[in-house]
């Protein structure tokens, strides 16, 4: 009768133990109060918490996670087939995932555990975490054509979401656009001028947070855009800057009395800062100007001009040295009254 009476309460602690849902080994061998022990330890897992990543290269990502403690280890998992399976094993909060494929996103999980008399008694696993890896480098990056104020640039398809290109501009490689495509055309560029480009992929981890992960820049490519027939609206900025530099060396009463006239110590307080304040509103229709010039679109050269209007700004300063003379150009689509073919309108300011 007793023996009964231990056999019954025996299936009842075991049926008890089974609705705690933990991970126990097989009960071979073991006794009933062992599996009570380790029931407890199983209870006493903490769930892996603070899972992240970081990519380090085209095949290789490093998951990290918070202490659980006393664990004994943990166990990371990562889903194939709609499936988590096991990569292995480690001690510590580190484990880094090996021989992956290039620009690929993949879901990990990780649980921790103790070892009970030989045994693994496990926790919670984390949350799920997906990342991606790294794109290998970007091969076949050429220079397809040259314009004289574009240059189209083409490469060999890699697995990737998308490319990113950079030009170097003043010494600094800057992103100027991205394509899904295995081409790029780079435009509004300058006549005969030499620029540089590089590209790299870019694989989109997840659009809420904007976590990217790029593979190695291509090598570099060099362009020289052609040289163009006509005026652009580049050499009318470069004739503008030139003349205006040109104009501030002639305005020597200006550069001698600056400080003595209506804002100095309030709106500018150098030279330089008077000469851009005096510019800023200044435009045809609030200030005086003496006659308009024109240059068509369809001229070929701007050196004669250059020289012509510094020679006008000789005059001009010779005429009224207590002034300074403001270089104003703008852009006439559409003809000026001077010129009805489409042209830009010269204007020495004062």
């Amino acid at each position: 009768m007793k023996n009964g009476m231990k056999k019954t309460a025996a299936v009842v602690m075991a049926a008890m133990l089974m609705g705690t849902g933990a991970v126990v080994p097989a009960a071979e061998d073991m006794g009933i109060f062992s599996q009570t022990a380790i029931v407890a330890e199983a209870g006493s897992v903490g769930k892996v918490t603070g899972l992240k990543s970081k990519t380090l290269s085209n095949s290789e990502i490093q998951l990290n996670w918070s202490k659980v403690k006393g664990a004994s280890g943990y166990t990371v998992y990562m889903r194939k087939n709609g499936k988590y399976n096991k990569l292995g094993d480690c001690k510590g909060t580190s484990y880094t995932v090996k021989k992956l494929p290039n620009a690929t996103r993949e879901n990990f999980k990780v649980r921790a555990y103790k070892t009970v008399k030989g045994k693994k008694v496990y926790g919670e696993y984390s949350a799920n975490w997906n990342t991606a890896t790294n794109p290998q480098a970007c091969k076949g990056l050429k220079v397809s054509s040259v314009g004289t104020d574009n240059v189209k640039l083409s490469w060999t398809k890699i697995g990737c979401t998308n490319y990113r290109i950079y030009q170097n501009i003043k010494g600094e490689w800057k992103e100027i656009g991205k394509t899904t495509g295995t081409s790029y055309t780079v435009k509004k560029l300058a006549p005969a001028t030499k620029y540089q480009f590089k590209i790299r992929a870019c694989k989109q981890d997840d659009k809420k947070t904007n976590n990217n992960h790029y593979g190695k820049y291509s090598g570099v490519v060099t362009a020289t855009t052609k040289k163009s027939d006509k005026i652009t609206q580049a050499d009318i900025d470069a004739m503008k800057a030139e003349l205006t530099a040109y104009s501030r060396e002639k305005a020597e009463y200006i550069r001698e009395n600056y400080k003595n006239f209506d804002g100095y110590g309030e709106m500018y307080n150098t030279l330089d800062e008077f000469f851009d304040y005096y510019a800023e509103d200044c435009t045809p229709e609030g200030a005086s100007y003496d006659a308009v010039y024109v240059i068509p679109y369809t001229q070929e050269t701007l050196n004669d001009t250059i020289d012509l209007y510094k020679r006008k700004l000789d005059y001009l300063y010779q005429k009224r040295d207590d002034v300074y003379y403001v270089v104003y150009i703008e852009n006439c689509p559409n003809g000026h009254r001077v010129n009805s073919n489409p042209c830009w309108a010269t204007y020495f300011l004062y």
